[in-house]
This record gives structure tokens, C-alpha cells and sequence, in this order.
């Protein structure tokens, strides 16, 4: 790229291209072109009774939860990385750059293989994580669906993508769990997924669930579901710390069904001990999800987010906040 068009940044992200910025940054967490093929401390992969139950509850509802697939000092200590990012200005996806967040999901492979297939795979850009301080001012996103597209959701019920939410500090109504209306009470599903979001098209408020989640553990919805994240308020202990991926099935190409220009150049992968993702290509999967979620971006990040459109446009290319925001 000729750099004398690159958008320049501003700190903190001058350095994000710098790899040994990060290392310094948290010297125990590690950079590998293969984060999964180390193997996992303090992991707990789910039984294939939960496993079971979890692909159940998702044919009849479109979403699950998990107990803990993570130890608690595993969950703080990556707690801790993001709120270490969001104190010094750095958006949490930027936690992305280190193994130890790719890995997280790994013990869910039971349950996304019982949805998707024993070679679920994974798109790179499909990635985001939040930092919702404890206030009366901030929440999680508004009621959406994640797509649109019928063919996201097989005629059984099962899902051909599945958005796996996992929380690194216990998530409560206080700091801004995630709300669901089960896919059973959705009128518009399957017909009518455009419908704009609103409370009339709920039926019953009382349908509405909570969906309270311990540090470590996992929720997990098909595209269709209505979802949102509640405010948080002055009341609740701790911030809501939590990251998100995206997996499908191997039959599935995701701009097929959801065509987005932040998944251009992206290869989908094998969510194995193969999974390839060096440091540069962690900063374009980092600036794709920016693209992705431009107009969350936007504002969640008031005074961050031309730095982290600019951050994005260098290292995908420039696409003047024409994706469609999520």
C-alpha cells in the first residue's frame, strides 16, 4: 500500500501495527500464527448431554446458554485485558490480537458441531467485543436480528450460523445482560424478519426473557432471534466485559446469504488446531469487524471512531462507512 495515502492515526492506535506493542502490553498472553493449537488452560469443553440440551433449546427457541467452559481466573484475567484496553482508548475488539480470545470459544466445539457439523468453520471478520461501564447512560445494542436471510435457519430448526456471546464477568439486569425473545413467541419469524424492531411486535411483554450469564460461560442465537443488550445503571458491581464470534456450517459462505464488504478477502476456516491467524492477519480481521459494526462503531466510540474508521480503511481498503452496520 503506498503509505503516503494511508489515513493516519492518532494514539493510542499508532502502534497498532506494532507487534511488539502488544507483547509489552501483556507479556503473559501470547501472538501465534496457530492460536489453537496450543492446548488450553483451564478449559472445560461442554458434555455431550449439555451439548445435546443446548442444540434443543436452540431448534425450539433459536437460542442457548452454557454453564462455565472457562475457569474464573481465566475469565478475570482476560476481563482485566479488555479493561485495560478500554482505559487507555482502545476499542475491546483490539483484544483480537491475542490467542488467548480466539481460544475461548473451543470449549463450545460439542455444541457447535451437534448445530453445524464436525467442520463448523469460522469467518475472521465476524468478531467483536464490549466494555459496558457501570451507568445509567450505558447499554448494550438496541433489539435487532443478526440477518435477515431465510436460509440462515434450516427448515428443522437448526441454524446454518450461530452468534456465540461469552461473558467475561457475570452479566446481570444491573450491568446489562442479554434480553432474547425466543423464536417461539416471534410472530415474524419466519416470514416477516424485516419487521422494524418494536415492543408491538412482542405479543406479550411477558415473553421477553433475561438471560442472566456467569463469568466463562456462553450464550448462542440463530441470525433470526430478536436480541439486545440492557442498560446498565450505578447500581451494578462490575462492568459487563464480553466478546462475540460468529461459526457456520461448511455449506454456508456468509456473504452468499449476508453479503457485506467487510468480509471481502476473507477465507472461512476450520475452527481447529490448523486455524490460521498470524498478527497481520489479525489486524485485518480487527479492521473488518470495525467495517462490519461501522455505525455501532460510530456510537459506541464517540470520540474514537474516525481513528478507528482509518484504522480499518488501511488495512481493508477504503469503503467510506458504506457497510451495513449490525
Amino acid at each position: 500500500m503506498n503509505t503516503a495515502t494511508e489515513p493516519r492515526l492518532s494514539a493510542p492506535l499508532a502502534q497498532a501495527a506494532d507487534e511488539s506493542f502488544w507483547r509489552a502490553l501483556h507479556p503473559d498472553l501470547h501472538i501465534s500464527p496457530l492460536p489453537l493449537a496450543a492446548k488450553l488452560a483451564g478449559a472445560s469443553p461442554i458434555s455431550g448431554p449439555v451439548a445435546e440440551r443446548c442444540a434443543q433449546r436452540m431448534i425450539k427457541d433459536g437460542y442457548f446458554d452454557t454453564p462455565p467452559i472457562m475457569s474464573q481466573a481465566r475469565a478475570a484475567r482476560l476481563a482485566g485485558v479488555v479493561g485495560d484496553l478500554a482505559a487507555r482508548g482502545i476499542a475491546p475488539v483490539f483484544a483480537f490480537v491475542y490467542d488467548e480470545f480466539w481460544q475461548m470459544a473451543c470449549g463450545m466445539s460439542p455444541v457447535l458441531a451437534s448445530l453445524l457439523g464436525d467442520d463448523f468453520q469460522m469467518t475472521p471478520s465476524d468478531i467483536w467485543a464490549w466494555h459496558v461501564t457501570p451507568s445509567s447512560t450505558a447499554a448494550g445494542w438496541g433489539p435487532h436480528r443478526d440477518m435477515f436471510a431465510g436460509e440462515a435457519v434450516r427448515e428443522d430448526g437448526r441454524p446454518r450460523v450461530v452468534n456465540v456471546w461469552m461473558p467475561l464477568t457475570d452479566a446481570t439486569p444491573l450491568n446489562s445482560c442479554m434480553y432474547v425473545l425466543p423464536m417461539r413467541h416471534d410472530r415474524n419469524i419466519p416470514g416477516n424478519l424485516e419487521e422494524a424492531p418494536s415492543f408491538g411486535n412482542f405479543m406479550a411483554i411477558q415473553n421477553i426473557r433475561a438471560v442472566p450469564a456467569a463469568a466463562g460461560s456462553a450464550l448462542g442465537w440463530n441470525t433470526h432471534v430478536m436480541h439486545w443488550g440492557g442498560r446498565s445503571t450505578e447500581w451494578a458491581e462490575q462492568p459487563r466485559i464480553s466478546v462475540a464470534i460468529f461459526f457456520h456450517s461448511r455449506d454456508c459462505r456468509l456473504n452468499d446469504i449476508d453479503y457485506d464488504r467487510a468480509r471481502e478477502g476473507f477465507a472461512s476456516q476450520d475452527f481447529g488446531h490448523r486455524f490460521e491467524m498470524p498478527f497481520a492477519s489479525r489486524l485485518r480481521a480487527i479492521a473488518g469487524a470495525i467495517c462490519l459494526y461501522h455505525q455501532k462503531v460510530r456510537i459506541d466510540f464517540p470520540h474514537a471512531w474516525q481513528d478507528l474508521y482509518a484504522f480499518s480503511e488501511k488495512y481493508i481498503g477504503a469503503w467510506s462507512g458504506s457497510a451495513a452496520g449490525r
